[in-house]
């Protein structure tokens, strides 16, 4: 849209009643003027045409109650009033710039605050990895980590204390969207003097007649389980938990086989206990969620970049 299509020719914006100030327009077609020394030269400045310059000055002096240039057969010569008026104007500017300067300071450094909320599955190690890459790269950066369970999750960004989430599941809301990053594989976790610690794949039969630790039917793990056991064989474990580190604890004490996500297990498994893989495989989401009315800052998209590093690099257990 032209200046022409702002003011049209013939438009009043003046009257006998009270002075009004100036518009930012306005404002900017002044310092233009001021700076090139001319109405030609500012709308060159503008890319805009000179009789719409001309008429920008006539309403601005019109508004403001007094003349801001002298009109001379060698140009337009600033009024007094004009170059005390300029001198705010250069304040205003230079107030604009350091905004813009601050602005491309946060987008280099990456300086800010990222609120994370995620499954304790990934807050254990996954997340740790992402941020050991973001945070040297992002001096100032501040940030808040908490697990949450899949039934918390969607509270948080609804209250706003949430930027981002990693989640094993997608929530069903409107007003977030969830991206898929990547899988991560579902192991078994025992000891080495366990019966089926000498077979290299478990299969969902071989779980029959042991003890081994389950999850609850409506967590994202319960209902991967379902799919892989079968619904009432998922229902048959010894002890029901909502944390893998939780299973993960329990079979170290002995007390089953725990089934568990890749992400989940420390980076150096305790003495005397081995993992083994499912047969068919069976696998959980790694899903980021945010919110579809706010965008993601640049923080965040560092962030999931840094994210990716570290699902390349992998749990390394496996």
């Amino acid at each position: 849209m032209s200046l022409e299509d702002h003011w049209p020719a013939g438009q009043d914006e003046g009257g006998g009643g009270p002075r009004r100030g100036l518009n930012l327009r306005q404002i900017e077609v002044f310092r233009a003027i001021m700076l090139a020394g001319s109405v030609s030269g500012a709308g060159r400045m503008l890319h805009v045409s000179q009789p719409a310059i001309s008429r920008m000055l006539a309403l601005s002096e019109d508004r403001l109650g007094f003349k801001l240039f002298e009109r001379q057969r060698s140009g337009l010569l600033p009024t007094a009033e004009a170059r005390r008026l300029f001198a705010e104007v250069e304040g205003l500017y230079r107030g604009v710039e350091r905004v813009n300067d601050l602005a491309r300071n946060l987008a280099r450094s990456g300086a800010g605050s990222l609120r994370i909320v995620a499954s304790a599955s990934y807050g254990e190690r996954l997340i740790p990895m992402a941020l050991q890459r973001l945070l040297p790269r992002n001096p100032g950066a501040r940030v808040s980590l908490r697990n949450v369970t899949h039934d918390e999750l969607t509270a948080r960004f609804l209250s706003g204390e949430a930027d981002i989430a990693i989640s094993m599941m997608a929530p069903d809301h409107a007003n977030l969207k969830s991206e898929e990053l990547g899988r991560d594989a579902l192991v078994c976790l025992l000891p080495a003097s366990h019966p089926l610690a000498r077979r290299k794949s478990l299969q969902p039969q071989d779980l029959a007649g042991t003890a081994w630790v389950g999850y609850a039917a409506d967590t994202p793990l319960g209902r991967v389980l379902a799919g892989w056991m079968g619904q009432e064989a998922a229902a048959s474990a010894d002890i029901e938990v909502h944390s893998p580190a939780l299973a993960i604890a329990l079979a170290q004490q002995g007390l089953g086989a725990a089934l568990v996500v890749g992400w989940s297990l420390p980076p150096a498994l305790a003495e005397g206990m081995v993992l083994r893989t499912l047969e068919p495989p069976a696998s959980a989401g790694i899903w980021a969620v945010s919110s579809r009315t706010e965008p993601l800052s640049v923080l965040a998209r560092r962030f999931l970049t840094a994210l990716g590093h570290a699902l390349a690099a992998g749990p390394h257990q496996i």
